[in-house]
């Protein structure tokens, strides 16, 4: 008998009473190590980015301690398509809001601090939601829809602490109130991700809203910035917005040391946001796109890459979808403007680039096959060492299974010439989803 060995005594005051020995009917239990919080919190993080948060819902019902670890996951990253589901989450955050004392070991409530993004980008704002009436009118349905988004991201930034990272439907127009907002939140230079701010210049308002926004989000990182589309024939579309009197020439710098990825689809010419960005340093921006518009008067997009163009390693061209479509000219010193490009991705008309030294460019992207861009890259081809792919922006390869005559006709048929061109250097041809033919 060892000493872990349980003896059972029936008649402890007899002379001759016998002794029983206790067997366990079960296995001892094995005390395993127990993961730490941190380990559980990353495999959870894996899941959730892994599997779009498909197996999180059912870790909640598991125990109490994976509720208490999934929870928080689930609501730091919220995406909506629904108006009345942000409506219900708003409910949710307010109502906890309400309940919340400054007794609490942490300074902000449940579930708003563990919000860190949050995404309206596909929000369906004008779709009629069951139980909720609205006028007859469609244009009136529309304003009053905008109005109600508008209320209500205003009262929700104010809850939201710990907010990083905004996506906004550029088809929704921020209002001042909306930015303001969001500007006067608490912990606001935690902004890091800035995406669809839909921005019309204003020549009223002696501060705009959005560039006090930015002045106070020194760790922003990424920015993207939609306007509207001008036609430089409409001189009083323009007279409008951009007013007589020319701007001052110079506006106070932002600060914006961690700028990566800075995107402006518009028209803005001379507006108080594109002088305050051209005259802010950009050390660490390295993407950049933005609408060319070198044929409208008092354009600053050429300035703006001369500028910032020593860093840049990626350069997007692109027009916004309109109709009836306007293209306007792109500058033809790409190149020169910007020495580290590895991407480049024109729009039409083509630009007339040249070369008179090798340049390092990775891939080149252009709209659509045709012999004005087959002249200019082959044209460039001489300097271009490293070129390693020429990208179809606008077209996608025709899946297997086609007939051959629609592979050889068309613009299917142009890149499969250009496929067997560009082979013999070794330089790949990509379509819009940056497939090889050989991969579809």
């Amino acid at each position: 008998m060892n000493s872990q060995t349980v003896l059972l005594h029936p008649r402890p005051y007899a002379h001759h009473s016998g002794y029983l020995i206790v067997l366990p009917l079960l296995q001892p239990e094995q005390l395993n190590p127990a993961l730490p919080i941190e380990i559980w919190t990353q495999i959870f993080q894996d899941i959730s980015f892994g599997l779009q948060g498909t197996h999180l819902l059912s870790a909640l019902l598991v125990c109490k301690k994976f509720k208490d670890i999934v929870l928080p996951l689930l609501y730091s990253r919220v995406s909506f398509i629904h108006y009345h589901a942000l409506e219900k989450f708003s409910e949710r955050i307010h109502d906890a809001e309400s309940k919340w004392d400054s007794l609490r070991r942490v300074p902000y409530s449940a579930p708003g601090r563990w919000v860190q993004s949050l995404d309206v980008s596909g929000l369906e704002l004008y779709k009629h939601s069951a139980g909720r009436r609205l006028v007859e009118d469609l244009v009136d349905n529309m304003e009053l829809m905008a109005l109600r988004l508008d209320s209500l991201l205003s009262n929700l930034f104010p809850v939201l602490p710990f907010l990083s990272e905004f996506l906004m439907t550029p088809h929704f127009i921020f209002s001042r109130r909306a930015l303001t907002s969001l500007n006067e939140r608490q912990s606001v230079n935690n902004l890091r991700s800035l995406r669809g701010i839909f921005y019309i210049p204003s020549h009223v308002i002696p501060r705009e809203a959005l560039v006090d926004l930015l002045r106070n989000c020194p760790n922003l990182e990424e920015l993207e910035v939609i306007g509207p589309d001008i036609d430089p024939t409409d001189y009083d579309l323009m007279t409008l917005w951009y007013g007589q009197a020319p701007f001052p020439p110079s506006f106070e710098p932002l600060y914006l040391p961690k700028l990566r990825e800075l995107t402006l689809l518009a028209s803005f010419q001379l507006s108080p946001l594109m002088l305050c960005l051209l005259a802010t340093p950009l050390p660490s921006l390295t993407k950049l796109t933005i609408a060319p518009d070198d044929d409208i008067p008092s354009s600053v997009s050429s300035p703006f890459i001369s500028s910032h163009g020593k860093t840049l390693r990626s350069l997007l061209l692109l027009t916004q979808k309109t109709w009836p479509t306007r293209l306007h000219a792109s500058p033809s010193t790409l190149f020169q403007t910007s020495p580290a490009l590895k991407h480049l991705s024109l729009e039409l008309p083509l630009p007339s680039l040249e070369l008179t030294e090798d340049h390092y460019l990775e891939i080149l992207s252009i709209p659509k096959p045709s012999h004005d861009s087959w002249a200019l890259i082959s044209r460039l081809l001489s300097h271009l060492p490293s070129l390693k792919a020429v990208r179809i922006r606008d077209v996608k390869w025709l899946r297997k299974g086609m007939g051959l005559r629609a592979m050889e006709t068309g613009v299917q048929g142009e890149m499969r010439e250009w496929r067997r061109r560009l082979a013999r250097r070794g330089i790949r041809v990509l379509d819009g989803e940056w497939k090889d033919a050989d991969s579809i």
